[in-house]
């Protein structure tokens, strides 16, 4: 306990593992004895990876749920997560930078090699589009709920800010490893993604800046343009080809893999840090924020 006769903040972190463990392995037993049941669903990608999202968001919420309510007894808002005040102007402010860094990776891959864009929405069945486009919406959610949000705000009541939002991006570029066509500079782009994402939600104490950068640029990156998102090709609206350096572009991986996505990430990490203090005035106060940077 600390001076405030509160469980400390590694406590809580580990607490909130311990139950997300449990959750997550009774889901993913659960998805195995439905699969094990319904064996023609192997087949069906698209359903799959609903179910696995499924299997990942219902430990993240209850996780979440139960180390508040027993543990740390803070309202949800406190961490930026729910109806908070100034949510829509986070969200449009996290779509509109998401579509820039789009239009700057555009031109980057036109102006380092030669840029092809293709309707190709027609090869796809309408519901393959829509699932699609669901699950983007989902996964962007469930990978916001789990790396940001509350786990991260732990972390930083115990480590401070930047050992907390770096500990959780190298922890969410490690989980990208096993992606199809994964690189060193992939991975290391995934990390500075995940700085990124995290400086979205501590600056501006906001789950939706990070959620909307992360779902604008996934939806935008390999539903709209049809690059390849993390090594993963989905269906798209349109199919984007490009031809020049795999360092610069980064190959199969999608550019997520290049030195260009590099400097897209960095550079908006920069202006999320401007905006966030430029709007530090104007956010939420949800309750308690006090911090015991004891482990």
């Amino acid at each position: 306990m600390n001076a405030q006769n509160e469980v400390r903040a590694g406590w809580k972190f580990a607490i909130y593992i311990a139950f997300f463990l449990i959750f997550f392995f009774a889901a993913n037993l659960a998805l195995s004895i439905f699969v094990h049941r319904s064996p023609d669903i192997v087949y069906n990608e698209l359903a799959l990876l609903a179910l696995n999202e499924i299997a990942l968001f219902v430990p993240a919420v209850l996780a979440m749920a139960l180390t508040i309510r027993f543990v740390d007894h803070r309202p949800l808002r406190t961490f930026g997560i729910g109806w908070i005040p100034g949510w829509r102007r986070q969200l449009i402010f996290g779509l509109v930078l998401s579509a820039g860094m789009l239009a700057i990776l555009l031109a980057g891959c036109k102006a380092a090699g030669s840029l092809s864009i293709h309707w190709t929405a027609g090869q796809a069945p309408v519901t393959s589009l829509l699932a699609t486009f669901g699950i983007l919406l989902f996964a962007a959610l469930n990978e916001e709920l789990v790396f940001r949000g509350f786990p991260l705000q732990i972390l930083i009541d115990g480590l401070g800010e930047w050992p907390g939002m770096i500990a959780m991006s190298v922890l969410f570029g490690a989980v990208h490893l096993n992606n199809p066509n994964a690189s060193v500079l992939g991975t290391v782009n995934t990390i500075i993604a995940g700085v990124l994402l995290s400086l979205a939600y501590v600056r501006t104490r906001s789950l939706w800046t990070s959620y909307a950068i992360h779902v604008g640029w996934n939806v935008g990156l390999g539903f709209i343009l049809g690059f390849a998102l993390s090594g993963i090709d989905i269906a798209s609206l349109w199919t984007t080809g490009v031809a020049g350096s795999d360092t610069i572009l980064g190959g199969k991986y999608g550019p997520e893999g290049g030195l260009l996505a590099t400097f897209i990430f960095a550079a908006s990490a920069v202006i999320v840090y401007r905006h966030g203090h430029i709007d530090s005035n104007q956010t939420h106060s949800g309750g308690d924020t006090r911090r015991d940077h004891r482990y």
